[in-house]
């Protein structure tokens, strides 16, 4: 059978054609409204949702809920409007008939309240969840996010790939490189809490990974930050990525069941107590590839794959509704393990004598837990306090095995990596009035760090031991009026390890300057501790980087946001940063650890001191339409240059430096019939190839290379550019809906390289490339 019959014959597999008769299927969108800064509970407002011709209304209880049946499933409308307070709305929402539509509305409250002032509607997909955040943020709408193509399956950092700034350009991984910042850069929090690396395979001291841990269809609406956050994020310097879960259906039980050639997909939700309002929501994934790449090969692209992965992950939340409060507990759980061998038949390998190859094994665990009590003493002031226990784990083993008599040298490197993380943070928010709002907080991180690091008899690491990051913030919110606000703050932190600390000014300013315009401005100074391994390296015996400082930086960020009217916006944002304190390496005076933190293992074993530097600088546009009249679209063009200073004080490109970037999403939806949606997503990618050190061969005697840091990253890889494409078709029944997915990555198989390697056999470098043609899809029930 030909390729082509092949994929065709796939395509009908994920795509039957349903011949049951059309009926009329309804179901039910309830919600919460609440006040956006105090987060209590609005009673009395009014909620319209329209479909089609209809139109529904509903006023809020005294626990601002409401709830609306009768609603045709497919596309709705919903307003949400009060007096003083600035409306609501958002359109196009996706109503299901095996579940519930259940929204989470916030209104503002107007600094001047004049008679019956009636504000225009406004909607809030342009502007992030957290009002504090002036510059370089935006909201990740979820229900959006699902459409983008190129995600595989939904990971989340995948979905912010197209967002502007954010540069990808690695198949393999899925690392989130802001404004040519190393990927390290980046905080990740889930409900509030600081989390670890939520990746599997992630590395120690790393944040990427080939797929995210998190579950796409347990998250609510959450925001990405690009630079110059708020006050209240702590120890990161390129970006945040706040994720948030939403709460299970506290009314109705729902199920999930997902299968696809990833794995399979189980989910529940539903109440605990239908009067308090209490919840459950649980997610578990169980990983098979095998299925995929076995695919692959027959299709005849897969040849890239000489090991299958294999992960599995939890994620559930419990939400408990209290009498001046709420009480939710969170937890995420992720196990992932991979091998390979050397193969010495291969014919495309020529093995020459005396050369090495690798047996490989590697096992990644990691366990997040934490438990969130808000309190609310008044309609003004709310408590937040957070308690949490983190456990990340990494054990690698790797074999050499010399050609061609086989003698096998094992344990060659191992690795046995550990890390606890008990943290508390207590976050007092505060409306003083309609112009005031403060929010401030204290934290504490007691990390329990146990590492053992060996490579060729060599002990690279070897430390088990307690440190602690003791952090406090304060930020302050002046509402000169409904157009005009400042946001001043200040974030430092103390790390025990060895009494660094960092006192950490930031302020914005936003200016909404018509109805359909606005300016921004924010900045401030950001600080970031070394991953612990930097910490621990040791040479015979003795730990040599324990008193490395913090890296800093200086953000400057002005933006403007243009709205173009029917959804459509038009945004830029210009921005410098000045990185300072930055580890390099005595012994590499061309290296940087800017140039770390994007692969699968770190090498973080060298001595470093802090006298390197760095600076970011770029324009970022985006023109984007939000889904409506069926269809959506994003551009987005990021032109930038990234430069730091080794020892040796020579400024040269980083290794992030690709220089540009573009994007273009689009997608198109079709009703069909009453009960049926049908939609084409594509995403194509353009972006500057990664800069790299080359190789340096000595033909003298036994043939040996080494990187030649003369020219360390002057030299970019070939640019890289990827087209994807899915389809999706929803069907809705009596009581449950039925999601058929096909996702094609790489759609016209580009040969994107991923990097260079010596071929001994052949003396010569020759590329490594990155994944081709890859087809992706399943089915999702709703029940």
């Amino acid at each position: 059978m030909s390729r082509l019959k092949r994929f065709v014959l796939f395509l009908f597999l994920v795509f039957p054609v349903s011949l049951f008769a059309q009926q009329h299927y309804e179901q039910i969108v309830r919600g919460v409204v609440l006040e956006k800064n105090t987060q209590e509970y609005l009673p009395g407002a009014s909620v319209v949702v329209s479909s089609g011709d209809k139109k529904f209304s509903a006023i809020t209880n005294e626990t601002g809920e409401f709830s609306i049946s009768g609603i045709p499933v497919g596309r709705c409308n919903i307003s949400v409007s009060m007096v003083g307070f600035t409306s609501y709305a958002s359109n196009n929402i996706l109503v299901y008939s095996g579940k519930e539509t259940v929204l989470r509305v916030v209104l503002e409250e107007n600094v001047y309240t004049l008679n019956e002032v009636v504000v225009t509607n406004k909607v809030d997909k342009e502007r992030p969840l957290n009002q504090l955040a002036v510059v370089s943020a935006r909201m990740l709408s979820s229900e959006e996010a699902n459409r983008y193509a190129g995600t595989l399956a939904g990971d989340p950092a995948r979905m912010v790939s197209g967002f502007a700034g954010v540069i990808a350009a690695n198949d393999t991984r899925n690392d989130i490189i802001i404004r040519g910042n190393s990927p390290t850069g980046l905080l990740w929090r889930l409900d509030g809490f600081e989390i670890p690396n939520p990746n599997h395979f992630g590395a120690m001291g790393g944040t990427g990974g080939p797929i995210g841990m998190l579950n796409n269809n347990q998250l609510a609406n959450s925001d990405f930050y690009t630079g110059a956050f708020p006050a209240e994020f702590g120890n990161a310097t390129s970006g945040v990525f706040d994720l948030r879960l939403r709460n299970g259906n506290n009314q109705k039980h729902e199920f999930l069941a997902s299968i696809g050639m990833n794995g399979f997909e189980l989910g529940a939700e539903g109440p605990l107590n239908k009067k308090t309002g209490a919840s459950y929501m649980i997610n578990a994934r169980y990983s098979f590839l095998s299925l995929m790449i076995g695919l692959m090969d027959a299709m005849g692209v897969g040849d890239e794959f000489f090991a299958v992965p294999e992960y599995q992950d939890v994620c559930a939340k419990i939400n408990l509704p209290t009498k001046h409060g709420n009480l939710s507990w969170v937890t995420l759980l992720g196990a992932s393990r991979i091998s390979s061998e050397s193969d010495f038949d291969d014919p495309e390998w020529e093995w020459v004598e005396g050369e090495r190859g690798q047996n490989m094994k590697m096992q990644n665990y990691q366990i997040f837990s934490g438990l969130n009590y808000t309190h609310r003493f008044n309609a003004n002031t709310r408590l937040e306090n957070r308690l949490s226990y983190q456990l990340f784990r990494q054990k690698v083993t790797i074999d050499e095995i010399e050609y061609p008599t086989m003698e096998t040298f094992p344990d060659y490197t191992t690795v046995n990596n550990q890390e606890g993380r008990i943290a508390y943070q207590s976050i007092l928010n505060k409306r003083i009035d309609a112009k005031n709002l403060i929010r401030g907080g204290i934290g504490a991180d007691l990390f329990l760090t146990n590492i053992h690091n060996v490579w060729n008899d060599t002990v690279l690491n070897n430390y088990k031991g307690n440190s602690t990051l003791l952090n406090a913030f304060v930020q302050w919110q002046y509402r000169f009026s409904n157009t005009l606000s400042m946001t001043p703050g200040i974030h430092t932190q103390l790390y025990t390890l060895n009494n660094d600390y960092s006192i950490e000014p930031r302020i914005g300013f936003k200016w909404d300057a018509t109805s359909s315009s606005s300016f921004s401005l924010g900045g401030g100074l950001f600080s970031q501790l070394q991953p612990r391994l930097v910490y621990m390296y040791e040479e015979d015996g003795v730990v040599k980087n324990k008193d490395l400082k913090m890296s800093k930086s200086w953000q400057t960020v002005l933006g403007y946001n243009q709205n173009l009217g029917s959804g459509m916006r038009l945004k830029t944002e210009v921005y410098y940063q000045s990185l300072f304190n930055v580890p390099v390496i005595p012994d590499i005076p061309e290296e940087s650890i800017l140039n770390f933190g994007d692969d699968f293992y770190n090498n973080w074993d060298y001595v470093f001191v802090n006298e390197g530097t760095g600076r970011n600088y770029g324009a970022e546009i985006t023109l984007e339409k939000f889904f409506d009249k069926n269809y959506y679209f994003l551009i987005t063009a990021s032109l930038f240059d990234s430069k730091y200073k080794g020892y040796d004080r020579i400024e040269r490109s980083t290794k992030f430096a690709g220089n540009y970037a573009f994007n273009a999403l689009f997608g198109y939806e079709w009703k069909i019939g009453k009960r049926r949606l049908f939609s084409v997503n594509t995403k194509a990618a353009y972006v500057g190839g990664k800069r790299y050190i080359p190789l340096k061969v000595n033909v003298v005697g036994d043939v040996t290379y080494h990187y030649d840091y003369s020219q360390a990253y002057v030299n970019k890889l070939p640019d890289y550019f990827r087209l994807d494409l899915n389809f999706n078709m929803k069907t809705n029944y009596k009581r449950w809906s039925l999601e058929w997915f096909v996702e094609i990555n790489n759609i016209t198989n580009h040969k994107n390289i991923w990097g260079k390697y010596y071929n001994a056999s052949k003396n010569k470098e020759e590329y490594i490339y990155q994944y081709g043609f890859m087809p992706n899809g399943g089915v999702r029930i709703y029940f």
